[in-house]
């Protein structure tokens, strides 16, 4: 029997439906979406729930002429299969990214894998088509969480002072990928448990109608029923920007109703919508902060238990352990406690545990404010989205020379995130920082003495990165010493150093040279800042060779600052940097990103073989 679904090539397709046929369409948007996830991994519980506010979108705007832009494109996977994409390689190499991609579709506005930016993209349209002489709509998707970054709301403010026509869909399902915390999340608590502006309003304007002289006064009531019903109706509409809701956000009819009531309107509107994340997939309604971002799963059995321990679960035991014994501890987090280990931490010290909301730059300020105030705090993030406080390390955290641990997760190569989830910037950028030390650790024993270390020996600040999931093999590298290398194997024809991540291939890159008559001298350089020049160059000197290999971008990189630094000691030695090209890694998984770049052992093994009988 043929699907619904199949016969959509396009948003334009949806407009002759009835809204029986668009209830249909939605369930099968769901199966399609519940079967790329579990095949592929993505995000699912936020994608299910945006299902029937995709479709009443569509309907209501001329797509593409009109910008449909999504904040966080992990909720835009139907918008995917309503134009024209399938899911079915969803995140591997070539395939369909997991977020929105303007290279990817021309429905696709904007680069969406950091949330809280579709409102600054989408008041910089509208007046892009003010100078240009265009006219055509622009509605942002934005959800409650989001809300929670300062950027959002610098936007609102803004639309709400140039007064121009913009359609802010709120998707609120009360999270974002953990629950969500915070003045903005109270208040749209307030308005979804409320009876609602507009049922109330057309109830007295119905009244007021019979009465002759009195309907003329009814904006003057409207505005004050407004903000006595609903508190999110009076924040808004004190930035400027008209409130309109909360609407079912299941129900497609009323949706698509007040969309176009919405966009007829010449002025900024928002309109307030409440879904309930995971829809129609039961382990996810009952779950959905597990089942946010998830790998492949058994779509029957859901999302089991992870067996293998992951770095970031080691970070969450060693920080629980360190606060039992330091009381001056406290956690920090952007919205991050589930994919960051730190679930026990935040629900055995909740005294001493923050969750800031996606709000990158507060998180470190705020830490820097904890430190300067005598705690001790661990700021855990992405590394991704530590990009977003570069100026709040440097000003908040380096200049001060303050006392606080940047926790970062996910360093080095991500899978099937993309572009905008790749943690291969913060060497660069926190390297170039007075006063930051950065350490790498190559397994898990290493992460847990550097954050003893961190925290009970360091002062100042001081980031310990770490890569996404488990360890490959593990090192006794024996105490932990700031700014000290490590030879963890010895050799005579060629030195190989790596920290973090690369370690473990650097080792097995030495072990496969080795059956080739290629003895290999291993470094894991454990502190990327300080760097230990004297022990590589001691052993470069020694083999003559040496080989440098890590996970992030070239420039800025590590490699670059040591090879500056060996060469002013010994000319004489040849070397190699094997580093990521000057360009952004592409979605894909893991194994895919490896061979791509030339990082599995195999590959490894051939680049440097071919150079020591190129370079004699």
């Amino acid at each position: 029997m043929e699907k619904i679904l199949d016969r959509i090539n396009s948003p334009n397709d949806l407009k002759s439906l009835t809204y029986s046929q668009l209830v249909v369409l939605a369930g099968e948007l769901r199966d399609e979406i519940i079967a790329a996830v579990s095949e592929n991994g993505g995000h699912l519980a936020s994608n299910l729930g945006a299902v029937e506010l995709t479709i009443a979108a569509c309907r209501a705007l001329d797509l593409p002429k009109d910008k449909l832009i999504w904040d966080v494109g992990h909720q835009s996977y139907a918008y995917k299969l309503l134009t024209g994409r399938k899911l079915d390689n969803l995140r591997k190499m070539d395939g369909i990214c997991g977020f929105c991609a303007p290279w990817e579709s021309e429905y696709d506005f904007t680069v969406s894998g950091h949330s809280s930016a579709s409102l600054s993209a989408a008041i910089g349209e509208v007046m892009a088509n003010e100078i240009n002489g265009k006219k055509h709509k622009v509605c942002a998707v934005i959800g409650d969480g989001a809300l929670t970054g300062g950027m959002a709301m610098e936007a609102i403010n803004h639309i709400g002072h140039l007064d121009k026509p913009v359609l802010i869909i709120l998707n609120d399902n009360e999270m974002s990928i953990t629950k969500n915390v915070g003045g903005i999340s109270r208040t749209l608590s307030k308005a979804r448990s409320g009876l609602g502006y507009r049922r109330v309003k057309y109830r007295v304007e119905n009244v007021l109608k019979n009465f002759p002289g009195a309907y003329s006064a009814t904006r003057f009531v409207k505005e004050h029923i407004k903000y006595a019903v609903t508190t999110a109706g009076a924040l808004f509409e004190s930035m400027g920007v008209t409130y309109l809701g909360p609407v079912n956000g299941h129900d497609i009819g009323e949706m698509e109703n007040i969309f176009k009531r919405a966009l007829s309107m010449d002025e900024p509107v928002l309109v307030h919508v409440v879904t309930q994340k995971g829809r129609g997939y039961s382990y996810a309604e009952k779950a959905p902060e597990k089942y946010h971002g998830v790998g492949s799963f058994d779509v029957r059995a859901g999302v089991t238990e992870k067996d293998a321990k992951d770095y970031s679960a080691v970070f969450g035991e060693t920080v629980c352990a360190l606060a039992a014994e330091e009381p001056r501890l406290a956690v920090i987090t952007p919205s991050m406690t589930l994919g960051s280990g730190l679930t026990e931490f935040s629900r055995k010290y909740k005294d001493r545990f923050f969750d800031v909301g996606i709000a990158e730059g507060h998180a470190v300020t705020f830490g820097g404010g904890l430190a300067a105030g005598g705690a001790l705090p661990v700021i855990s993030v992405y590394s991704s989205f530590l990009q977003r406080a570069y100026d709040n390390v440097i000003h908040d955290l380096a200049i001060a020379d303050l006392h606080a641990v940047l926790a970062i997760d996910r360093a080095g190569l991500v899978p099937g995130d993309g572009s905008t989830h790749q943690g291969v910037f913060d060497v660069a950028f926190l390297s170039a920082i007075p006063n930051v030390a950065v350490l790498a650790p190559s397994c898990f024993d290493e992460l847990r003495k550097m954050l003893i270390y961190a925290v009970k020996e360091h002062d100042g600040p001081i980031a310990v990165r770490y890569p996404r999931g488990g360890e490959s093999r593990s090192f006794d590298n024996g105490k932990f010493v700031l700014g000290k290398a490590k030879v963890i194997k010895s050799g005579a024809d060629l030195t190989v150093a790596a920290y973090g991540s690369m370690t473990a291939r650097a080792v097995g890159c030495a072990e496969a040279l080795e059956k080739i008559g290629i003895s290999a001298e291993v470094i894991d350089l454990r502190t990327v800042k300080p760097i230990d020049t004297a022990t590589v160059s001691k052993s470069a000197t020694k083999t003559g060779r040496l080989v440098f290999m890590e996970e992030v971008v070239r420039c800025g990189g590590i490699g670059e600052q040591l090879i500056t630094n060996l060469r002013l000691r010994n000319r004489d030695i040849k070397v190699k940097l094997i580093t990521l090209p000057d360009a952004f890694v592409p979605h894909a998984t893991l194994p895919e990103l490896e061979d791509y770049y030339g990082f599995t052992v195999e590959k490894l093994t051939q680049t440097v073989s071919e150079w020591i009988k190129d370079n004699g």
